[in-house]
């Protein structure tokens, strides 16, 4: 079942900064939220920094990549990991 943003979330998050998929029990924390409508959607940043760093720099020079998602890495490293929370409509 999917999730609705409110009362469930997601099993699986995609980290803004490293841009990988990961588990949001234990992987990833959400650090804001997108609203569009009745719909709701989390922003997730990984809890291990160290790790999402050293995989988003990896990825950064990975030829295999797609320009979009190291464009977007770009931007995620040149703005920083959020101190609170956020909210987007």
């Amino acid at each position: 079942m999917a999730s609705n943003g409110l009362t469930q979330y997601a099993k699986k998050g995609k980290c803004r900064i490293c841009q990988r998929v990961r588990k949001t029990s234990t992987q990833v924390k959400a650090v804001g939220e997108v609203h569009h409508g009745f719909a709701v959607g989390h922003i997730w940043e990984c809890i291990d920094r160290e790790e999402c760093n050293r995989a988003a720099k990896a990825k950064l020079g990975d030829e295999n990549r797609t320009n979009l998602e190291r464009e977007r890495i770009k931007l995620a490293l040149s703005i920083g990991r959020y101190k609170e929370y956020v909210y987007y409509s």
